[in-house]
């Protein structure tokens, strides 16, 4: 399945667990963004119209983190027809990054195209994966010791913002494209002082976030069995505050690129330690 799609969850979510040294709040919450087009190059031949994505991050460091999510975006293709493109995820990683649970569906006009639930388990830090995936395609898989999983990643580039590191460039894997894993070259703007981001000081939604510092971060997924390639074929840039949750992002797909905007955020309670770990294969049905 190539869903670009999931690959938006993470960095808008920005999982971030307990690092050495930094004492960092992460956020569980509801939030609701609307989708529009930025850009559409007149060549392209299925062109946005408007879309929306709605997203729950719940769980604790100890507990391991669960981001649902439900993306849809309406298209027109070259004979002005309207395609709606709904892609449900659900994605589970433990607290200690050994284990990675992704579950995604995704419908056209309601009715289902594809569908997929991958597992990747380590049994230590830093060693290769197995993953299986099962649904509309079948295949067991490996990953390398050096690839992260999407709550490790955030974890790294938030650790990096507070640092006050520019760039980092990290292997990730995500599950939103089958076995396919990327090489994240990502560039991390200045630290915001609170209450100084301007979009977000008119955005009613965005009052509660502003006691805390942010960041611009912008990512180039390239994928990793092509060494070569000089252009990502996603690249997102957003503004994350420290509790990982982000505001104003912009998505670039290629031949076109939308802007998301909050909508609605609502904090929830984080999940007890003891609470048994989600089963995300069945969530996103």
């Amino acid at each position: 399945m190539k869903n670009l799609h999931l690959r938006l969850i993470c960095p808008v979510s920005a999982i971030l667990l307990s690092s050495p040294g930094m004492a960092v709040d992460f956020g569980t919450y509801r939030a609701l963004y609307e989708l529009e087009p930025a850009r559409i190059d007149q060549a392209a031949g299925s062109q946005p119209l408007d879309g929306k994505i709605a997203y729950e991050v719940t769980g604790s460091a100890c507990a391991g983190f669960t981001v649902d999510s439900d993306y849809t975006t309406r298209y027109t293709d070259a004979d002005q027809n309207v395609r709606a493109v709904d892609t449900k995820s659900s994605v589970f990683e433990t607290g200690d990054g050994l284990q990675l649970q992704v579950s995604q569906t995704q419908s056209v006009n309601k009715e289902v195209t594809d569908d997929a639930k991958i597992t990747a388990i380590r049994t230590v830090a830093g060693g290769e994966a197995q993953a299986e995936q099962q649904g509309t395609k079948k295949q067991q898989f490996k990953l390398g010791g050096d690839v992260l999983f999407p709550t490790a990643h955030q974890q790294k580039l938030l650790a990096a913002a507070q640092a006050g590191e520019t760039r980092d460039v990290s292997v990730i894997y995500d599950g939103s494209d089958g076995a396919k894993q990327f090489r994240v070259v990502s560039f991390i703007g200045k630290k915001r002082a609170p209450g100084t981001y301007a979009p977000d000081l008119a955005n009613p939604e965005a009052q509660a976030l502003q006691t805390m510092a942010s960041w611009t971060f912008q990512l180039g997924y390239y994928p990793l069995d092509n060494p070569q390639a000089e252009i990502p074929d996603f690249q997102a840039t957003f503004n994350m505050y420290e509790n990982g949750v982000t505001t104003e992002m912009l998505f670039d797909y290629g031949p076109y690129s939308m802007k998301g905007t909050l909508k609605h955020f609502e904090a929830i309670a984080a999940q007890p330690c003891d609470a048994p770990a989600p089963d995300s294969t069945t969530k996103a049905q």
